[in-house]
C-alpha cells in the first residue's frame, strides 16, 4: 500500500521531470554511503562538480558550468538556499536522514523558483505506513580521529507514522597531504579544521481518511568546525558555527481526478564566523517562511491541469547590513499536461509570474516532451527561460552591495535519449544528452570603491556540453554485478563583460572542469557486496583569463559491505579505503586533500514488524 504516491509534492516532481534528464542514486550505492555527506555522493556517483574545501569543510556545486547559488537544494520540494548567501553547504546534509536522493537537470525555474538553473537535488523522505516498530543504528569510526553515530527509530500503522533520526559526525581532521613546493619536507600535516556536525529530524504523519493526510517535518543541527588559513602552516583561530532549525507542515487532499496541497515552512539559518587573529566577528542569522497551495485536476483522459501559488519572505538580520532587510516573493504558477498516443508521448508546459519586492523578476516557462519511440527507445526534449534573483549579499552587504542589481536570467534546453533493455540475467541502460545554456546580466563580484568587493551585473555566460551514462546490471541467483560509468563534458564560457580592459571573454569560467568520469564497480554475493569508485576531474582554471589552473585529479574507493542475519537482528558491516592509490590532489587551488585514509562501521538493524 504505497500511500506516499498521493502526496502533491511527489506530483509536482514527476511534472518536473517529463522531458527531463534525471538520476536517483541507486539504494546499493547510497547504503555505501550511509555515513558520508550528499556533496560526498553526488560528487564519485554523478557528473555534478563538488567545490570540495576538504574533509568536513563547505562543499557547494557547480552544476552543467554554473554555481552554487544556480543550483536548487530541495527538501521534499522546500529550497534549502539561504536567502544571504543564495547556496546550500552539502557538507551539512547526511545522505543517512534521506530515503531517497536524486538529480534533475536542466533549468525548472518556473516549477521551483529562483535558483533552479543549471539543475536541482531533491532530499525526499518516504516512511511508509504500516510497517510496525523498525530500528538502525550505525557506528563508524576512521582516519584523523573520525566518529559516527546515528540512529533512527520509526513506527508506523495503517492510519500514523512517526519517524525520529539522529546523528553525529566529529573529526579532529588533522590529515597528511603532500606539499611540492616544499622539496625537503614534502609531508605535511593540515591541522586547524576539526570538525563536530550533530542534528535532528523528526517525521510524523497522519493518514486522516482514504482522501486527506496530514505530515509535519523538523529538522535541527548545530555545526562547528575550524577554519584552516590559506598558508596551512600558520596557525588558525577561525571558527564557523552554523545552525539551522527547518519545520514544515503539509496537508494533502484526493480524489478520483483532484489533488490539492497545502504547504508551509519556517526555516532559520545562523552563521557565526570569528577569527581572534584578526579581531573579526561576524553573526547572521536568516528567518524565511514559506505558503503554498497546489493544485492538480485531469479535466480530460489525456489532458491534467495544475496551478498555485506560493509568497516566501526572507529577512536577514547581521551587523554587515545597515538594518534588518526584508525580500518578500509572491508567484502564481500554472501548467498543462497532455498526454498522446495512449500515454507514449508526454508533453507538459508551464508559466510562473512573479512578484518580487525588491526590482522586478521575469516571466518563465517550461516545455518539455518525451516520446517512447520503442519499448527500448525514450526521446525527450525541453526548453525553459530560467532565472536567480539576487541574494540579500548582493543586495544589502555594507559596503558593496547594490539594490539596482538585475536577476541573472537567460535560455536552456536540451535533448537526450535513453535505451533501456533486459537481456535474461542483464540490465541495459544507456543515455546521452546535449544541452545549451545562455545567461544575461551574470552577478560578479569585483573591486570596487577602496577595494571594497561589490557585485555586479557584468557578464553574459554560454554553457554547453553533453552527458553520458552507462549501466549494466547481472542479477541471477545470489550473485549480483553492475557497472556504471557517467561522463560530462562543460564549455562554460564568458560571452561578453562589461568591464574595460577585461581579457575574460571566450575563457572558462573558474573552477569549471570540462571533463568528469565517475566508474563504478560493484560485486555482490549472498549478503556482501563490494564496490570499486573510480573518480577523474580534468583542468580547473584559477584565474579568470585561464592563465593559472590545476592539474586533473583521479581519486578512487573501495567499499566493503557484509551483511549477518540474526532472528532479532541484522548486522551490516562495513569498510572503506578511501583514495586507494594515495594521490596527491587538491579539488580547489590551497585546499589538499587527505591522503589513503580509512573508515570501518557497523550498522544494527531490528526485525521487528506488525504482522
Amino acid at each position: 500500500m504505497a500511500l506516499q504516491n498521493v502526496e502533491v509534492i511527489a506530483k509536482k516532481r514527476q511534472l518536473s521531470q517529463i522531458g527531463k534528464k534525471t538520476e536517483p542514486v541507486d539504494s546499493t550505492i547510497k547504503e555505501q554511503f550511509k555515513f558520508n555527506s550528499i556533496a560526498e555522493v553526488l560528487s564519485f556517483n554523478s557528473p555534478v562538480f563538488i567545490k570540495n574545501y576538504g574533509p568536513g569543510q563547505i562543499s557547494t556545486t557547480a552544476f552543467r558550468g554554473g554555481n552554487a547559488s544556480q543550483t536548487a537544494v530541495l527538501w521534499n520540494g522546500f529550497n534549502l538556499q539561504n536567502a544571504m548567501l543564495g547556496q546550500s553547504d552539502l557538507s551539512l546534509m547526511p545522505s543517512f536522514l534521506f530515503e531517497n536522493i536524486e538529480v534533475e537537470y536542466g533549468g525548472s525555474s518556473s516549477l521551483w523558483g529562483s535558483g533552479a538553473v543549471g539543475g536541482s537535488i531533491h532530499l525526499n523522505n518516504k516512511p511508509l505506513f504500516d510497517q510496525g516498530l523498525k530500528a538502525s543504528t550505525n557506528f563508524g569510526a576512521g582516519s584523523f580521529g573520525l566518529k559516527n553515530i546515528s540512529t533512527n527509530v520509526t513506527f508506523s500503522n495503517s492510519k500514523f507514522i512517526t519517524s525520529t533520526k539522529i546523528y553525529n559526525s566529529r573529526s579532529a581532521n588533522n590529515f597528511n597531504y603532500v606539499d611540492t613546493t616544499d622539496k625537503e619536507h614534502t609531508v605535511k600535516q593540515q591541522k586547524n579544521a576539526s570538525y563536530d556536525f550533530l542534528g535532528l529530524m523528526q517525521e510524523i504523519k497522519f493518514l486522516i481518511n482514504a482522501k486527506n493526510i496530514l505530515s509535519v517535518n523538523a529538522w535541527i543541527n548545530a555545526n562547528k568546525r575550524r577554519l584552516p588559513s590559506f598558508d596551512l602552516q600558520s596557525e588558525s583561530k577561525t571558527y564557523q558555527r552554523d545552525d539551522a532549525a527547518r519545520v514544515t507542515a503539509n496537508w494533502s487532499f484526493i480524489n478520483s481526478n483532484f489533488r490539492s496541497g497545502l504547504r508551509a515552512g519556517f526555516f532559520e539559518d545562523k552563521i557565526n564566523y570569528t577569527d581572534s587573529l584578526t579581531s573579526l566577528f561576524s553573526k547572521n542569522k536568516t528567518q524565511t517562511i514559506i505558503a503554498e497551495n497546489e493544485n492538480y485536476l485531469t479535466w480530460h483522459q489525456h489532458h491534467q491541469l495544475n496551478f498555485g501559488f506560493n509568497f516566501s519572505s526572507s529577512s536577514a538580520f547581521t551587523t554587515n547590513y545597515e538594518s534588518t532587510k526584508t525580500l518578500s516573493r509572491a508567484s502564481f504558477l500554472a501548467g498543462n499536461k497532455f498526454s498522446f498516443l495512449n500515454g507514449k508521448w508526454l508533453t507538459y508546459v508551464s508559466g510562473r509570474a512573479e512578484y518580487f519586492s525588491v526590482g522586478t523578476l521575469p516571466l518563465t516557462g517550461n516545455i518539455s516532451t518525451e516520446y517512447n519511440l520503442t519499448k527500448h527507445v525514450v526521446l525527450m526534449a525541453s526548453t525553459a527561460k530560467v532565472y536567480r534573483q539576487p541574494t540579500l549579499n548582493e543586495l544589502y552587504w555594507l559596503p558593496g552591495g547594490d539594490i539596482n542589481l538585475k536577476p541573472e536570467q537567460g535560455y536552456t534546453c536540451e535533448g537526450s535519449v535513453n535505451y533501456k533493455t533486459q537481456i535474461n540475467a542483464f540490465s541495459i541502460f544507456i543515455s546521452g544528452a546535449a544541452y545549451s545554456r545562455k545567461i544575461d546580466n551574470w552577478i560578479l563580484w569585483v573591486p570596487g570603491v577602496n577595494g571594497n568587493p561589490s557585485p555586479i551585473n557584468v557578464q553574459q555566460v554560454w554553457s554547453r556540453g553533453t552527458e553520458t551514462t552507462w549501466k549494466i546490471n547481472y542479477y541471477k541467483d545470489k550473485f549480483s554485478y553492475k557497472i556504471n560509468l557517467v561522463t560530462g563534458y562543460v564549455l562554460s564560457t564568458v560571452e561578453a563583460n562589461s568591464l574595460e580592459n577585461d581579457n575574460t571573454v571566450r575563457k572558462q569560467l573558474i573552477y569549471t572542469p570540462r571533463y568528469t568520469v565517475n566508474a563504478t564497480i560493484l560485486i555482490g554475493y549472498n549478503k556482501t557486496a563490494l564496490t570499486f569508485f573510480n573518480q577523474y576531474v580534468g583542468y580547473r582554471f584559477t584565474t579568470s583569463d585561464n592563465s593559472q589552473w590545476l592539474d586533473p585529479y583521479q581519486v578512487s574507493s573501495l567499499r566493503l559491505n557484509y551483511s549477518v542475519d540474526t532472528n532479532l537482528a541484522e548486522f551490516i558491516l562495513y569498510t572503506a579505503c578511501n583514495n586507494l592509490l594515495n594521490k596527491n590532489y587538491a579539488v580547489l587551488q590551497g585546499r589538499p586533500m587527505p591522503l589513503r585514509n580509512y573508515e570501518i562501521g557497523i550498522t544494527i538493524k531490528t526485525k521487528k514488524k506488525n504482522t
